[in-house]
């Protein structure tokens, strides 16, 4: 079947390499290259890169004044990168220019050329063709079929580029054949779950504590069970300890088709005071993922029951069920329980054994106790199953049958009407499967499997080629605002009001606008908006250092991107303004970074929004632990990276590149006066070179030199090595216009000052990320409008929301 498809999949695959780049940033009005950089060519350049003198055969004089075109972009940034490393002008230059000067000359070259390259990649062709990123991909599928397709486990999609953290963006999101085998791949698989050859049968497997342990002994077993204590035993889960391989799983033949499990565990944990709880986690490691976590709170003799439900690929795979808190282990002899299964922490242990409880029976560490642990499934529920049932045929030789299952399927997957022309070719298919012997499910699969790697529904189409129009149609409304709110297809209420026409109506817009923000799956925009805004994929990306850092886990990490999602989510939820993501009295907590904040009172395991004292030193984004630790290396936190992710991410500008081969900052001597980061910066503004660059980025990340790496407040910087005593902190600054401030909270006053500057960003942001392009000078006065009424409406956010999804430009191409 698969070989004689891969020659109807051609027309297809060829169509997938069509991605029509939507790009761009709009800078603010400049002046002209004849005012700012043709004297300055004229008076240092041309003498020696002119038409009588052509030194290094590069000439200067005939460049395109259109610095961001194609043919001379490459030129201008050799031009940037000689007055960067400060060899042109030459230094025996009659009259040579500042570094001041230079340096006006050449952030003006790099914005240009940065236009220019966004300007290239959002050229709108008549059809605009965006792919699905991964996420959406796994929404989609989801949605279509009922199954979960692991897009990030081994083996799953390649990863998605990134353009300023963006994810989204049609041009970058570039097709190769390793892509198109991927999908390939990942349509079979899908497919096979979703129309196994045998129906699957649910079923329920329950592991107990005995069977947990990994014994005992057959004849032990007996004993235990005559003696009516084998429903007593438990499994006690010391500080790092593990369940692995096969125990906490079902046998293989409940996976081997894969699918949805219900999982379900009793357990009781135990938390010392002033400590952490006993934190729960369950991995699947085959697959590399974890599937579920949570902090234990519960006395061991009123267990509770935690539920999750997970997706599992066909396969047996192993897991590990670990206590993920640090403490000591039961590994020593005077920790493990010894021959003797575990019955209750009131059992008291015997006098060389390490001790669980202090006399009044209060625990000494975050112990978890297990009872057992019970899988369910597959489970497909009957929502799934009908929906599963249109798309498949049930007659035999009944062709008008499959043709309507087949159009069905390829409306549903291609998000739009389609035409009998269109779907002919995937009736074509099975007919031709059929005609070779196939079944009839098999040979609807095989078109189905066309229809899934085909443009129409890998890439978001917009436009018409037959008949250009800037404007969107109902359908592409529809895909546009479900994509943005929920990372996926449009649900039936949406399509049909696109089938009647109403969508371009403002009233019905608003109206679909506040149903889908109050559903569940809008919390997918929590997270991925801000996760791209914000650039949060950098979160991780150096793990710090664990002799630096040894707090530092896997479950804080995960909870410093929860926080920035939660906040995200409140401030979206609650209608509050723009001004609480530069500064704000409150913020979102789980126990987990409550600790790592040194806050007290946090003991139920979700974010909740809590009051900050001045003492907590926070408020807004900038202060949240994702941030400030996305930002350093994960051995020093870094200032000016700090500083240039302040500059995009809340001003929207990019600084120019560096100059080339630029020292490190290297390690403190270890026969020197220990020295501050900050210090060792200022060797770079005695560089003109650096210099011009460095007073404006190095102030933004400065301001935050009170956290650390990791985002935790201290007041002298810690150095490893050197002599003396570690320096205190400086974090004030002087911003480029002159305005001074002594450390964060003064900084985010000042931030809010430009609160008119970050709601131009932000609303750049959200276009781009909505609009799956970046902005140009063309949607500058779209952009403006937008602006004003968000202003207008106190900056608002969901107001704000609200506002660009009925203006013009959202209904544009």
């Amino acid at each position: 079947m698969m070989p004689r498809l891969l020659a109807h999949l051609i027309p297809s695959t060829l169509l997938l390499g069509l991605c029509i780049p939507t790009l761009g940033l709009a800078e603010p009005a400049h002046r002209p290259f004849s005012e700012e950089i043709g004297p300055f060519v004229q008076k240092h350049c041309v003498r020696c890169h002119g038409p009588e003198t052509q030194d290094g055969d590069f000439r200067v004089d005939t460049l395109s004044e259109d610095v961001g075109a194609a043919g001379s972009a490459k030129r201008w940034r050799e031009v940037i990168e000689k007055i960067n490393n400060g060899e042109m002008p030459p230094e025996d230059e009659p009259d040579r220019p500042t570094a001041e000067q230079g340096a006006v000359v050449v952030e003006w070259l790099a914005a240009r050329i940065d236009e220019g390259r966004s300007a290239r990649l959002a050229k709108r062709e008549p059809v605009s063709f965006h792919r699905l990123s991964r996420v959406e991909y796994a929404n989609t599928v989801e949605d279509l079929l009922g199954v979960r397709y692991g897009v990030a486990d081994p083996g799953g999609l390649n990863e998605d580029a990134e353009y300023h953290g963006f994810e989204r963006i049609g041009s970058v999101l570039s097709l190769s054949a390793s892509h198109v085998e991927k999908y390939y791949a990942a349509a079979e698989a899908i497919l096979d779950e979703a129309y196994p050859d045998k129906p699957i049968e649910t079923t329920i497997v329950r592991k107990t504590a005995l069977d947990l342990r990994g014994g005992p002994s057959s004849e032990k077993r007996k004993q235990l069970e005559e003696q009516g204590l084998a429903d007593k035993v438990r499994v006690d889960m010391w500080p790092g300890h593990q369940l692995r391989g096969g125990r906490p799983g079902p046998g293989s033949a409940m996976v081997k088709n894969g699918g949805y499990f219900k999982v379900r565990m009793q357990v009781s944990g135990m938390k010392p005071p002033g400590g952490r709880a006993p934190h729960l986690t369950f991995y699947a490691e085959k697959i590399d993922r974890l599937l579920f976590e949570q902090d234990i709170l519960a006395p061991e003799e009123e267990p509770t029951i935690v539920q999750f439900t997970c997706h599992l690929p066909p396969g047996a795979t192993s897991f590990a069920v670990t206590n993920d808190v640090p403490g000591p282990s039961n590994l020593p002899r005077s920790g493990r329980s010894g021959a003797v299964p575990f019955f209750s922490l009131k059992q008291g242990r015997i006098p060389w054994q390490i001790k669980l409880t202090d006399e009044e029976g209060i625990p000494l560490y975050p112990f978890l106790i297990v009872d057992w642990i019970e899988w369910e499934g597959p489970i497909v529920t009957e929502e799934v199953q009908a929906n599963r049932a249109k798309y498949m045929p049930t007659e035999d030789g009944n062709l008008d049958q499959v043709r309507q299952s087949i159009t069905r399927f390829c409306e549903d997957a291609f998000r739009r009407p389609v035409s009998a022309v269109e779907t002919q070719r995937y009736v074509a298919i099975a007919a031709q499967e059929l005609e070779s012997g196939a079944k009839l499910q098999d040979a609807v699969k095989t078109a189905m499997l066309a229809v899934m790697c085909s443009k129409d529904f890998l890439f978001l189409v917009e436009g018409n080629s037959e008949k250009p129009t800037d404007n969107l149609n109902d359908f592409e409304i529809a895909n546009r605002l479900s994509y943005m709110l929920w990372s996926t297809m449009p649900n039936d209420e949406l399509m049909s009001l696109a089938h009647d026409g109403k969508l371009r109506d403002k009233a019905t817009l608003k109206q679909q606008l506040e149903r889908m923000l109050a559903d569940p799956r809008a919390a997918k925009f929590s997270v991925e908006f801000p996760r791209q805004w914000l650039q949060m994929h950098n979160l991780g990306v150096f793990p710090p250092d664990q002799k630096l850092y040894p707090e530092y886990d896997p479950h804080l990490e995960r909870s410093m991107r929860g926080e920035t999602t939660a906040f995200f989510q409140e401030v979206l939820d609650r209608n509050l303004s723009l001004r609480e993501f530069l500064d704000s009295d409150w913020t979102m907590v789980n126990p987990r970074l409550a600790m790592h904040y040194e806050m007290d009172g946090i003991e139920s395991d979700d974010f909740q929004r809590v009051k900050l004292a001045k003492e907590d030193h926070r408020g807004g984004l900038l202060t949240q632990a994702a941030i400030l630790s996305l930002t350093s290396d994960g051995t020093r936190h870094r200032p000016v990276h700090r500083g240039v992710w302040v500059m995009e991410s809340i001003f929207g500008k990019s600084p120019p590149p560096p100059p080339a081969n630029v020292e490190p900052i290297e390690p403190n001597p270890v026969d020197s006066p220990k020295a501050t980061i900050r210090m060792k910066l200022e060797a770079h503004k005695h560089d003109p070179n650096c210099a011009a660059c460095h007073r404006k980025i190095d102030p933004l990340g400065l301001a935050f030199d009170n956290f650390n790496a990791i985002g935790q407040w201290r007041d002298e910087e810690i150095v490893q090595s050197g002599t003396g005593a570690n320096p205190k902190v400086d974090s004030s600054g002087v911003l480029p216009d002159g305005r001074e401030f002594a450390g964060p909270k003064e900084f985010r006053q000042l931030l809010l000052a430009n609160v008119d500057d970050f709601n131009n960003t932000f609303i750049k942001k959200l276009a781009t990320y909505s609009l799956r392009r970046t902005m140009t000078i063309d949607d500058r006065d779209d952009l403006a409008a937008i602006a004003a009424q968000s202003r207008a409406q106190q900056y608002q956010v969901r107001d704000l929301v609200e506002t660009f999804v009925l203006s013009d430009l959202f209904q544009k191409r």
